[in-house]
């Protein structure tokens, strides 16, 4: 498949998701929350500034969580 095209932007606060799809979006929600019990995030919804979908996240993130999730969805 390539790499998905998904990115995140640890520079703000709250950290930044960003996306071309959101169903893609949606399941990197769930990896997190089931996988690491990130809970305090924002909806998944259109990003103004860049098109496509962003959500946010408004607590610790490990940047390797991120990066184990595109790495399966990438061996998919």
């Amino acid at each position: 498949v390539g790499s998905l095209p998904i990115w995140v932007d640890w520079n703000r606060t709250p950290v930044s998701v960003h996306g071309d799809d959101a169903e893609q979006l949606e399941l990197l929600i769930l990896h997190l929350r089931n996988q690491y019990n990130v809970r305090r995030r924002s909806l998944v919804m259109p990003d103004r500034e860049s098109g496509g979908c962003v959500f946010f996240i408004y607590q610790a993130c490990n940047p390797m969580w991120i990066a184990e999730f595109l790495n399966k969805m990438e061996d998919k």
